[in-house]
């Protein structure tokens, strides 16, 4: 019984150390573990990146460099202005760096620019930069600048060196597009999209195209998808409003057109036809918005102040009409539309017959004479038709 005790014993004792040493192994197993890595998103890297490279330029070091690298964050934020500054700097302190060109004329595609661009490109090939990057670029500027058979030389070189590059699908879809291939183009950018969904120029183009053609259905899904991507891009909402305008839905349109003029103000495509769809549609005091804030962006629009007249008068607000009437002869004392328009609100006031005198209330359209393109008529060749035994006739 004795040593049944015993062991008893001994097997508790033991069975406590066992617990005891297991208990310091995991103590000292989690004293030395690695804490995970915490991961931080995409714009906080970018943040920091921009805040260090900041805090280096600051001080002087690796100007060049460190602006290029500050640039390119800009870019991929599409920041394009602070980019194009960075990127300016970096070329003044060093002008020999072909990666440096080619991130600045990529900026000034993004800007528009489209010469300051290819200017830029074409230094970038000079300093020996012959990646497919530059060739995408200098085909794309080049489409753009309407040298399309140049174009289609940098395009093959660079889909031989990078041959599934969106960027390159995106500029042969154009070239496609305007040598009149529209099918075809729709299929190149439709690749682009697929695979860079952040190449808004793909998107746009493929809207239009299809508008054009008359695939609404397809025009509002890709118009859909791109502005989930883009919310703060004003054409998208310009283009879903001429989608609209097209089906004759002159309420949808508006809509849109109004929600491109919030995201930007300044954007005159969208302000021209909110007021000639409110001048169309006899809505008044819309157009009146949209051509107030157009005076602003651009005070020497065709017949601006007229347009503005007239939607008062037709508002009733005839002093106000008089006024901007007032500004249009002043500076053109025979321009025609603005007296017509004081000899209405004449009539009107001291209740005068309508009779024998041209009402233009109804056919005034909001025109912008600068984008009137006349095509002269050819005159007829000649046709003689002499007389002879075989009756033929002969053109000459």
């Amino acid at each position: 019984m004795r040593d049944r005790r015993w062991q008893h014993i001994i097997g508790i004792v033991f069975l406590g150390v066992s617990i005891a040493l297991a208990s310091c192994q995991s103590d000292a197993r989690n004293n030395t573990r690695i804490p995970p890595v915490v991961k931080k998103s995409r714009a906080q890297w970018e943040k920091d990146a921009v805040q260090s490279l900041s805090d280096l330029i600051s001080r002087g070091v690796d100007l060049d460099a460190n602006y290029f690298k500050r640039a390119r964050i800009y870019f991929e934020q599409e920041e394009y202005k602070p980019a194009l500054e960075d990127i300016t700097a970096a070329i003044e302190e060093q002008d020999n760096v072909a990666e440096y060109f080619l991130l600045r004329g990529k900026v000034y595609r993004e800007l528009g620019e489209l010469e300051s661009g290819l200017e830029d490109a074409e230094r970038a090939e000079v300093l020996q930069q012959g990646t497919p990057e530059l060739y995408v670029l200098l085909s794309d500027l080049l489409q753009a600048n309407g040298r399309f058979a140049e174009a289609g030389r940098y395009l093959n070189h660079a889909m031989r060196l990078a041959p599934h590059d969106a960027s390159a699908y995106y500029v042969k879809g154009m070239l496609q597009a305007k040598q009149g291939d529209s099918l075809a183009s729709l299929v190149s950018l439709d690749y682009a999209m697929k695979n860079n969904p952040r190449m808004l120029r793909a998107y746009v183009q493929s809207i239009v195209i299809n508008r054009k053609l008359q695939n609404i259905p397809q025009a509002l899904a890709i118009n859909n998808k791109a502005i989930q991507r883009f919310p703060q891009v004003a054409e998208l909402f310009y283009e879903r409003g001429q989608i609209y305008d097209g089906l004759a839905k002159p309420d949808t349109a508006m809509i849109f057109y109004q929600k491109a003029i919030t995201v930007n103000p300044r954007y005159r495509e969208a302000l021209m036809q909110m007021a000639d769809l409110g001048l169309k549609n006899r809505y008044y005091n819309r157009s009146l918005v949209a051509l107030s804030q157009l005076l602003k962006v651009d005070p020497k629009y065709p017949q601006i102040h007229n347009l503005i007249a007239y939607c008062y008068e037709k508002t009733g607000d005839f002093a106000k009409a008089r006024e901007f009437y007032g500004i249009t002869l002043a500076n053109d004392p025979n321009d025609r539309p603005a007296h017509n328009g004081l000899w209405r609100m004449k009539r009107d006031e001291s209740g005068e017959s309508q009779y024998g005198v041209q009402e233009e209330s109804d056919n005034y359209r909001f025109l912008d004479t600068s984008r009137v393109k006349l095509d002269l008529i050819q005159p007829r060749r000649t046709i003689n038709i002499p007389v002879d035994s075989s009756r033929k006739v002969k053109i000459q």
